[in-house]
């Protein structure tokens, strides 16, 4: 693994210090020992610099590599994950394995760390998704009902923000509860976005597995350096975003109309990016902005 970077190599002071920055991450992006403790190392650098994270994760690819495991479909539409009780049962063991390994990485490096479920204290309160309108193979219109599958409707900042004030990095995934207390499968990105909101984050991190938003998927030269929530339902539009792409960036429309200043989604590929963003003030990817 490449040398870290310390906080001696970001000496002018950060814009961020004493702000909160919410960074989301999937399982994929720090999966394996070396991409988790690096995550670690970015995390510990925020904190030795006086910025608050909140980090909150997601594990797709996990939880479909589970799903096969055992012989249970694999089901999507319109990017959101079809959830019946017993892959919601395998998406919350997931998520919680995933959970549990980035709060160990995380004290390793001597981060105070607490890890959460989306539903412990009723931190975020979903209601069921309402049944969606795709199209068949055929191009005609159905509506599928996802199953257990939820949007976030409020969060209680007061838990986040009483750990944040103790010194802790709240470590959160997106297994939420309704308020007759049904468990709910909520997309991890959309979760973020409303938990940025309510904490009054000043900035949302989105890791991907791509170097951003690109007009020609698979050609990095193409990516979308800046773009306004506006332009982006423009794109939605024109077909430049599309399938799994567009919770994402519904997502930073959500974070940054609900004043978070600016949502970089950046490829968690790349070394150091997210303290390089957040710190060095490049953009290393796409920044969305109102």
């Amino acid at each position: 693994m490449s040398e870290l970077l310390t906080p001696k190599q970001h000496h002018r002071p950060s814009k961020l210090r004493g702000r909160k920055v919410l960074i989301k991450i999937g399982g994929s992006s720090i999966a394996g020992k070396e991409a988790l403790e690096a995550f670690a190392h970015d995390i510990a650098l925020l904190v030795a610099m006086g910025i608050k994270p909140i980090v909150v994760h997601g594990g797709g690819p996990e939880i479909n590599e589970e799903l096969r495991r055992r012989g249970l479909p694999v089901q999507k539409v319109a990017g959101l994950r079809i959830t019946d009780q017993a892959t919601l049962e395998v998406a919350n063991e997931v998520l919680s394995r995933i959970n549990e390994e980035i709060v160990y990485a995380l004290k390793r490096v001597q981060v105070k760390a607490v890890g959460l479920q989306g539903a412990e204290r009723d931190t975020l309160v979903a209601k069921k998704l309402d049944p969606v309108a795709v199209k068949d193979q055929e191009g005609k219109e159905v509506i599928v009902d996802l199953g257990n599958v939820g949007e976030v409707c409020y969060v209680d900042p007061l838990n986040l923000n009483n750990l944040i004030s103790g010194g802790f990095v709240p470590v959160l995934y997106p297994i939420c509860s309704t308020r007759d207390h049904r468990l709910m499968n909520v997309n991890a990105d959309t979760a973020a976005a409303q938990i940025a909101r309510s904490i009054k984050a000043e900035e949302m991190v989105l890791i991907t597995d791509v170097p951003g938003l690109m007009r020609e998927f698979g050609r990095p030269e193409t990516t979308i350096r800046e773009v306004t929530a506006a332009q982006l339902d423009e794109l939605i539009q024109e077909g430049v975003v599309k399938d799994g792409m567009i919770p994402k960036v519904k997502a930073c429309q959500l974070a940054v109309r609900g004043g978070v200043k600016a949502v970089h989604m950046l490829d968690g590929k790349e070394k150091d990016a997210i303290v390089n963003q957040l710190l060095s003030g490049g953009n290393l990817g796409t920044t969305v902005t109102a």
